[in-house]
């Protein structure tokens, strides 16, 4: 009996969750295709609704932002980006369990933010791959760590250009410091009724869907 009450409680938990969040959990540990492509739209329309936001697909206008707001940009598991802006007291760990300065952070020029979404050229633990889309952040960095990263000339040619565009960073992210969240999607990953009119044509390797968090109005 004790234990079908505490699967009784631990369902109990689970159905409390926000909607996004149990659906980001989802795609994440799956690998299965089609089961990404029936609820990445579902994951999009539920995310908007918890966070009370609008996804842009022309996320130029956030990339401006990021800069004019001094933020840094890191790649991160929407899940983790979710359960920090969605539940309570659930600020973003940033770990720094090794003393190695690796890139795990970039400042948000389109060179910065292209090593933050490319698959493994970044040197150190900066990607993270999921099958249905990578997620940066863009984020304040008034209560974490930055280092600034030395790059060898014998490790990698550009060492004095990414020496430029990266960063390490280690801490704790707090709601209100994350300002925007962009997910880069596979573009045969959804459906044509969540394309717009441009993509339909165009089919572009990739579908691009961001935010800008206003925490004044997202509590």
């Amino acid at each position: 009996m004790g234990l079908n009450l505490g699967r009784s409680f631990e369902q109990t938990h689970e159905q409390a969750l926000p909607r996004s969040l149990e659906l980001a959990r989802e795609l994440e540990e799956t690998d299965d295709d089609e089961v990404i492509r029936e609820k990445l739209g579902l994951l999009l329309d539920s995310i908007s609704e918890d966070l009370h936001v609008q996804f842009v697909s022309n996320v130029s206008e956030l990339y401006r932002g990021m800069q004019s707001e001094n933020c840094l940009v890191r790649v991160e598991h929407l899940s983790r980006v979710l359960e920090t802006l969605e539940l309570e007291d659930s600020p973003l760990k940033i770990s720094d369990e090794n003393e190695r300065h690796y890139a795990n952070a970039v400042i948000p020029v389109p060179e910065g933010i292209k090593i933050a979404l490319s698959e493994g050229e970044a040197p150190g633990p900066v990607r993270i791959i999921v099958g249905f889309g990578k997620t940066i952040i863009g984020f304040k960095s008034d209560n974490i760590s930055v280092d600034e990263i030395e790059f060898s000339e014998s490790d990698i040619r550009d060492a004095k250009e990414r020496a430029y565009l990266c960063r390490h960073v280690s801490g704790i992210l707090k709601k209100n410091d994350i300002r925007y969240m962009i997910i880069r999607i596979p573009f045969n990953m959804i459906r044509e009724q969540y394309l717009t009119e441009e993509e339909k044509q165009k089919k572009p390797p990739f579908a691009f869907r961001g935010v800008r968090l206003d925490q004044s109005e997202n509590g």
